[in-house]
């Protein structure tokens, strides 16, 4: 499946896009700062341009990232992309570990916030949903991605 993310730094009430009010978003940093914190995140990141990267974890999917042209950034996006030789049934819980981690790794040391645009939730890892509380990840939700 593919997905794709809005990468903001907000308050811990907003739930959805929906409930975001104009200049509620903070700043994600300089430009030199989010693509450290990107680099931190993903070492292997190739930056095709100044404001696109991709990262792509073994053969299974890869992440472009959409770095925005301003200073500071407010915000950026993420797309998760299957391998197009794959089908859907190729993503495995390895691998949604392998995500979840790098997303946790991206945006827990910054405080910044991530929302699936398909849905415009704001999307909960593993560890933050409420005990017994069972809600399948938004790349398992998001329909096909162009």
């Amino acid at each position: 499946m593919n997905a794709d993310f809005l990468v903001l730094k907000i308050h811990d009430e907003v739930a959805s896009l929906n409930e975001l009010k104009d200049d509620e978003a903070r700043t994600l940093g300089v430009r030199e700062e989010v693509r450290r914190q990107i680099e931190q995140a993903l070492p292997s990141v190739r930056w095709q341009e100044e404001g696109q990267g991709v990262w792509w974890s073994g053969e299974v999917f890869s992440v472009e990232i959409g770095l925005p042209d301003e200073e500071p950034v407010h915000s950026l996006t993420l797309k998760v992309r299957m391998h197009p030789m794959l089908g859907a049934n190729a993503w495995l819980s390895d691998e949604e570990d392998e995500l979840e981690d790098f997303l946790v790794a991206l945006c827990d040391p910054a405080g910044w916030t991530l929302f699936d645009l398909a849905s415009g939730r704001r999307f909960e890892f593993g560890d933050e949903l409420e005990d017994g509380e069972s809600e399948p990840s938004a790349w398992h939700e998001a329909g096909l991605v162009n």
